[in-house]
């Protein structure tokens, strides 16, 4: 019986970390933006999966904004002495074909959702934490798979 329970903890003991990586990372809702946050990742290991999760999904990158670079840039003209972004703050950008046609056509003025992006950063205040988000439209049907295939991407960067 004592054999019994050992071996029941130590497969118990070695399953539960498992599980806890195996489950999905949340999304906090902050403004329009759906903002994750993911831990046991630098921001160049995450950066690189992004882009990896992008791609496996047969898509292509058309554009990646660099907004701490402007913002770091500006930031002594314009007053202020205190950097927003550690390290990141990009806005990766990209399309999927058959979504953004559905999209469209369910509505031309949806343009301005397309491309899609995803934002990676650390923060200046939270410099060991990475964070991933993306904006959320008024929750609308053909947005849905969208939505799906971000927080899809998200998720295996979280991995």
């Amino acid at each position: 019986m004592t054999r019994y329970l050992l071996c029941n903890i130590v497969f118990i003991s070695l399953l539960v970390p498992m599980l806890a990586l195996a489950a999905p990372i949340k999304a906090q809702k902050i403004n329009s933006a759906l903002v994750y946050s993911i831990s046991g990742k630098t921001y160049a290991q995450a950066r690189e999966d992004l882009t990896a999760a992008i791609e496996e999904r047969g898509m292509v990158i058309s554009a990646v904004s660099h907004v701490k670079d402007m913002l770091d840039r500006t930031q002594a003209d314009l007053g202020y002495k205190t950097q927003v972004y550690a390290t990141g703050g990009e806005t990766v950008m990209f399309c999927k074909a058959d979504l953004s046609q559905a999209m469209m056509r369910d509505n031309p003025h949806n343009i301005d959702l397309c491309p899609y992006g995803i934002s990676i950063y650390t923060l200046a205040t939270e410099p060991n934490k990475v964070f991933l988000s993306y904006r959320q439209p008024v929750d609308f049907p053909v947005y849905k798979p969208i939505h799906a295939l971000l927080d899809s991407i998200i998720q295996s960067v979280a991995e």
